[in-house]
């Protein structure tokens, strides 16, 4: 026998919950955010000998599972804001208040990886930073 909990309103009416879609979004779209904004981290960077072909390349792709948590820790946090506290816009908001929190984070991320700078006359000679907003690698960092 399947006991089903229905959880109620004030009024008595049952309350819709979330289904188990709305909590893969987190996971889900964290990982596309993220694979997006270190593609375009790459796109950035690759004019400069320290950014794509330098040999600490790896560290980029090992940060990416350390910001694909943090940005699903994140989203899940909102998720359980959103389900307590429910926006004006009923279901629609629900499902876009946290796209639009990908897209944010997303370019929080891309945003704190900086841009290479690249002197006149001159090549770059920096690095990509090791974790956003840390500040970049190589030569010109120092000066």
């Amino acid at each position: 026998m399947t006991v089903v909990h229905v959880s109620k309103t004030e009024s008595g009416a049952p309350a819709s919950a979330p289904g188990r879609g709305w909590y893969m979004l987190a996971p889900a779209s964290a990982a596309l955010g993220v694979y997006g904004g270190t593609a375009w981290t790459i796109r950035s960077w690759a004019s400069c000998p320290l950014g794509n072909d330098a040999s600490n390349n790896i560290g980029l792709q090992m940060l990416m599972p350390v910001v694909w948590l943090c940005m699903t820790l994140l989203l899940f946090l909102l998720q359980l804001a959103l389900r307590r506290w429910r926006p004006q816009g009923g279901v629609a908001a629900m499902w876009l208040v946290p796209l639009a929190a990908v897209i944010a984070l997303t370019l929080l991320y891309r945003f704190g990886m900086g841009w290479p700078y690249h002197p006149p006359g001159g090549e770059c000679v920096e690095g990509y930073p090791l974790f956003p907003f840390t500040g970049k690698t190589g030569p010109h960092s120092a000066e």
